[in-house]
């Protein structure tokens, strides 16, 4: 499977997904075959899985009403948002992360943003190779992470706590 392969498609009578705002499609639905398409392939590839995890985190933090119900799923997708963009992506600080959420934790769920930035999957999707594919997913990563600005501090104040928590 390729990233060209079939899949919801943008045109011009796209639906607009009402999370992320992606022309694709289906919509809602047709996103979430985006992203289940990109995990395939991040699954058979190692070259794409090598950001799966980013891409999963912006995705799931352009989606919250899905994918952060939670006050710990949200804290889970945010820091690792900002594991991803601003600490490379340290597999210790995602491990800290969840060892912290998977403990006894009281967390306030903070408010939903309702705009979660510019970039989306459909933009990934237009790469046509893996450095590609790692370039948009980096791209997008960085816009959602920007779009949280009012939440950086939260985030980073979580790694932390998380990282004290060995």
């Amino acid at each position: 499977m390729s990233p060209t392969d079939a899949g919801p498609r943008p045109s011009q009578g796209a639906e607009r997904c009402p999370d992320c705002g992606a022309a694709v499609e289906g919509g809602r639905a047709g996103c979430q075959s985006l992203m289940d398409e990109l995990s395939a392939l991040s699954y058979s590839d190692y070259r794409y899985g090598a950001t799966h995890d980013l891409a999963f985190d912006a995705y799931c933090m352009q989606h919250p009403e899905r994918y952060c119900r939670s006050a710990k799923s949200y804290a889970a997708h945010l820091t690792r948002l900002c594991c991803g963009v601003e600490h490379g992506g340290d597999a210790a600080v995602y491990a800290a992360i969840q060892r912290w959420l998977n403990g006894p934790v009281t967390l306030a769920k903070p408010p939903v943003l309702s705009r979660r930035g510019t970039l989306t999957i459909a933009d990934v999707r237009a790469a046509d190779n893996a450095e590609a594919h790692g370039q948009l997913v980096r791209a997008w990563a960085k816009d959602v992470w920007a779009a949280y600005e009012t939440q950086h501090d939260l985030a980073r104040d979580w790694i932390q706590a998380a990282l004290r928590n060995k």
